[in-house]
């Protein structure tokens, strides 16, 4: 076996164009199923497809891989990268700018997923964590400055419209800040008002203490 895959390995590319092994099909050209290596796209673009997995009758049932590109001033670029049953069907795709798309042919991020995400855990890298609320010199805005921007806005300061988020979506890195800051903000005013409730319920126990 070893010295069958040598020799294999040893042979010129083009010595396996239109060649048939048992359970292989090496193809240069333009064969319905197999491996297809297109060295040049033209100018119009064209198709060049890695690993496809086809019927008996040469019809298609999975492409593993396919890509393409077009002539750039006399060169072959890949427009993008795929992996799926065809274009319109694509499982991932993969840009030149290093854009992934999964389940979507127009990534617009470095990794766009169109559908359900599973994790056992997602770890963001962020700064500007606030906790900066807590220092003395924070300006802590007023439940009465609150409540009027509310009236006018329909929402909480520094938390985007529904509409904003229903049309272009949210970063969960700018979100999990703001919810925190809304948090720790809100817990800072629970303190104030357990620390006035205090002194209310202390001045009202010395008020029944004198009646008595």
């Amino acid at each position: 076996m070893k010295i069958l895959w040598s020799l294999f390995l040893s042979l010129p590319l083009t010595a396996f164009a239109q060649t048939t092994f048992p359970g292989i099909d090496i193809s240069l050209g333009t064969p319905a199923y197999g491996i297809n290596i297109k060295t040049n796209f033209g100018q119009s673009g064209g198709w060049a497809r890695g690993y496809n997995i086809s019927n008996q009758d040469g019809t298609e049932r999975l492409v593993a891989f396919g890509a393409f590109g077009r002539m750039d001033n006399g060169v072959s670029k890949i427009n993008f990268a795929y992996i799926g049953r065809d274009y319109n069907d694509t499982f991932m795709t993969f840009l030149p700018n290093g854009y992934v798309g999964v389940g979507t042919v127009a990534p617009k991020e470095m990794l766009s997923v169109n559908g359900n995400i599973r994790a056992k855990q997602i770890k963001v890298e962020t700064t500007n964590w606030p906790d900066y609320v807590f220092n003395e010199n924070y300006q802590l805005p007023s439940l009465k400055e609150t409540e009027k921007f509310i009236q006018r806005n329909g929402h909480l300061p520094e938390v985007p419209k529904a509409e904003t988020v229903e049309k272009e979506g949210y970063s969960l890195n700018e979100m999990d800040k703001i919810l925190l800051k809304k948090i720790e903000e809100l817990t800072l005013h629970i303190i104030d008002l357990d620390k006035t409730n205090q002194k209310q319920q202390q001045l009202i126990d010395k008020l029944l203490l004198e009646k008595k």
